[in-house]
């Protein structure tokens, strides 16, 4: 009989990768929506997907009855949505499964900040949150050798070139040619990890088929190490338009109305060039276990346009 793994945010791209390749891999699933009759949640349910309305700021009671029958969790936190309540919601998520008798739960974390900066850079309450949740998992698997716990880590998306950073479009003064321009406040010789968050899913479903060998692991999800320069680069590679790089300073990105959060985002940069991505974390862990897609194939496979 296939193991059922509910899954929290099933309904955004972490957890959509997940109930994707769950499902790809014989996985009975279950997804928490506050909203069952929207497209996302009506596709979903048309892929055999068992969707139940409740999230994580329901009472513990009721998501533990939610959970009811759970082999697996696999959770990640929305801080958007509530950043105020991120840590209290992902504990009482934990505390839960525990409760309803789930064996192995899965956390998307990030890398902690203040460790890594000693201290330097301590108000980055999304990644605080998170390494606070992993810090309490962890524990009640300590407390509890029957509660098995792992860990992914997401990267620097690819989808982010879509939504959140996507490029500038300009016309050259001198012969009236159009090109493209990324504005980040990454100094050009700053390589993150970026990746495609679809190729979550799989490392995700890996850990839970594989529980003893991934216990207590962090997989961090990372592609490739890559420059500003070298993203635009690929850009123009595979579009076949002209993409330039435009290393914009942290302060004066963060006065820009380039993106809605410049001033969080310049704050961020600013943490990168002085911290890896990923911190303590082994960022080979995952190439090792999946083949990844890379830029170039992402920009390929789907069907990128620029305006």
């Amino acid at each position: 009989m296939s193991k059922l793994i509910s899954v929290f945010g099933g309904t955004g791209q972490q957890g959509g990768a997940v109930v994707k390749a769950l499902l790809n891999d014989g996985f009975k699933v279950r997804t928490f929506t506050r909203n069952t009759e929207s497209e996302t949640a009506k596709k979903l349910k048309d892929c055999g997907v068992e969707v139940i309305k409740c999230d994580e700021s329901k009472p513990k009671e009721e998501i533990e009855k939610a959970l009811k029958d759970s082999y697996g969790v696999f959770l990640v936190t929305n801080s958007s949505g509530y950043p105020d309540k991120e840590t209290e919601y992902g504990c009482k998520v934990a505390d839960a499964a525990l409760l309803s008798g789930v064996q192995h739960f899965v956390f998307s974390t990030l890398p902690d900040p203040r460790e890594l900066s000693n201290g330097k850079y301590n108000d980055f309450i999304d990644f605080n949150s998170k390494v606070d949740i992993e810090k309490y998992i962890r524990n009640l698997s300590k407390q509890n050798s029957h509660f098995i716990s792992s860990f992914v880590s997401a990267p620097m998306y690819f989808q982010n070139f879509k939504t959140y950073f996507p490029l500038q479009k300009h016309t050259d003064s001198k012969d009236g040619s159009t090109y493209y321009s990324l504005d980040l406040p990454g100094k050009p010789d700053l390589k993150l990890d970026h990746g495609d968050i679809n190729d979550l899913g799989p490392l995700v479903s890996e850990q839970f088929k594989n529980p003893t060998k991934y216990s207590g692991q962090v997989i961090p999800l990372s592609a490739q190490e890559l420059t500003g320069p070298e993203l635009t680069d690929t850009f123009t590679k595979v579009l076949g338009k002209k993409v330039v790089y435009n290393y914009v300073p942290s302060k004066e990105y963060a006065k820009s109305n380039v993106y809605v959060e410049a001033p969080y985002i310049a704050h961020l940069y600013d943490y990168f060039s002085e911290n890896p991505y990923f911190g303590h974390f082994d960022n080979t862990i995952s190439k090792k276990i999946l083949k990844l897609t890379t830029f170039e194939e992402f920009l390929k496979k789907s069907n990128f346009q620029l305006d």
